[in-house]
């Protein structure tokens, strides 16, 4: 990628967040659920793909990619109006899925952690009594 590129990418990635968070009414898109990870657009700036993650189930995030496809006309005739582009780039919408698998590895970190809390806690608890057990005699 070339700094044009980079820049055309960030400035897409920041002006669709704010189009996504605060002009599209689609009620399948909650913009709360919804975030624009990343854009990639070639050196020819005709295209764009836009990378989204949207928290929640399956169901969910199909439905949201969904609506994002159907509205892409009216999402590329916002940004021909905002920016300041000799052409806008048709865009494509697609999940990100190095963001979900991000989301799971910690999910199954944040696990192991719990569990390894619970496993010295018991250990911890059992070899020097519990200390809200007034029936402890230790």
């Amino acid at each position: 990628m070339t700094r044009r590129t980079q820049r055309v990418g960030s400035l897409l990635r920041d002006t669709l967040g704010r189009l996504i968070l605060t002009e599209l009414s689609d009620p399948r898109i909650d913009p709360a659920r919804t975030s624009v990870i990343r854009v990639e657009v070639p050196e020819d700036l005709l295209t764009a793909k836009v990378f989204v993650s949207v928290l929640g189930d399956d169901a969910l995030r199909s439905k949201t990619l969904r609506a994002l496809r159907h509205a892409t006309g009216h999402i590329q005739e916002i940004l021909g109006k905002r920016l300041a582009l000799k052409h806008t780039p048709r865009l494509t919408f697609e999940f990100d899925k190095n963001f979900q698998e991000t989301l799971e590895i910690y999910q199954v970190i944040e696990d192991a952690m719990q569990e390894i809390r619970d496993k010295d806690s018991a250990r911890w608890g059992d070899a020097q009594g519990d200390p809200a057990d007034p029936t402890d005699t230790q």
